[in-house]
């Protein structure tokens, strides 16, 4: 299994972009620009403000320590130009990533009823519907309070005791994502979703 060389900066949202670019010079694998702060115009475009890591990875061979090298001479020459933090070197393991995120991911109760649970995983609470997708890279995941809120109106709907005259028996799930809406629809009393 190969290992990584990762090197962080955290910087000013100002040079966020020029750090960037010098990673990319020398990672193969691209460049993560991590911003916890909202960015200074409407709509998440254009310059993040406040502190902003920026992260690469290179890979640890023969090179490393020649490119490391190089990267930071290029850092240097930057810093010349506006002050930069000394970069942060640390060497990780590589580990199977298309398997790895799963362990942070959790079920994730929805309402008075509803549990979404991860395909992988038993749902921790046999009193709720649970409804078990495969989260992946698809919208549609539960997380998102759109989601949640229209898994909620659902639930609502097919209550019981609900004020509606007549309970819906088909609905239309008409996002592009998981089908999550269609599974609880289904899940709750409809006949087709």
């Amino acid at each position: 299994m190969n290992s990584w060389l990762e090197v962080s900066l955290t910087v000013d949202g100002e040079l966020a972009e020029a750090v960037a670019e010098v990673l990319a010079r020398f990672a193969p694998g691209g460049v993560a620009v991590e911003s916890g702060v909202a960015y200074r115009h409407d709509e998440d475009e254009g310059t993040p403000s406040g502190a902003v890591c920026v992260r690469a990875y290179l890979p640890m061979d023969e090179k490393t320590e020649e490119t490391r090298h190089k990267l930071e001479e290029a850092l240097y020459y930057l810093g010349m130009i506006q002050p930069l933090p000394a970069p942060v070197f640390e060497p990780i393991a590589d580990q199977n990533w298309m398997e790895a995120w799963k362990e942070h991911y959790q079920p994730i109760p929805i309402s008075k009823r509803l549990i979404i649970v991860p395909a992988w995983l038993e749902s921790p609470d046999e009193k709720r519907i649970p409804i078990k997708i495969d989260p992946g890279m698809a919208f549609g995941t539960g997380t998102h309070p759109t989601t949640q809120l229209c898994l909620e109106l659902l639930e609502n709907l097919f209550e019981a005791n609900s004020p509606l005259v007549t309970r819906p028996t088909s609905l239309i799930d008409i996002g592009c994502g998981s089908g999550i809406l269609s599974i609880a629809a289904l899940k709750l009393g409809a006949n087709f979703a």
